[in-house]
């Protein structure tokens, strides 16, 4: 029990002294001059942008990324792909998304 007190303390004081970010606060981190936010994480194969404005998809070697269009924050990953995505397209309608792989 008091190892993996420790740890976790370990763990904590790294990421404060450190000065890293957290995870989630990636698509902020080292990006180039001008830029507004990161995409994804992984190879990105392909965007889509829906129809209706609200939505943006970002295909890449680890699952299909969802971005509100308007905020730029990341809505949710789906990794239900067992290899790299390679393709998406949404519907007419933006109700669905489809993904190749």
């Amino acid at each position: 029990m008091k190892a993996k007190l420790f740890l976790a303390i370990s763990l904590f004081a790294a990421l404060l002294f450190t000065g890293h970010a957290p995870a989630e606060d990636y698509t902020r981190l080292n990006l180039p001059e001008g830029a507004k936010a990161r995409l994804g994480k992984g190879l990105i194969t392909e965007i889509a942008y829906a129809p209706d404005g609200t939505r943006l998809a970002v295909a890449t070697s680890i699952g299909t990324w969802l971005y509100d269009a308007d905020t730029g924050e990341a809505l949710s990953l789906l990794a239900g792909h067992t290899g790299q995505v390679e393709a998406v397209a949404f519907s007419p309608d933006s109700s669905t998304l489809a993904t190749g792989g």
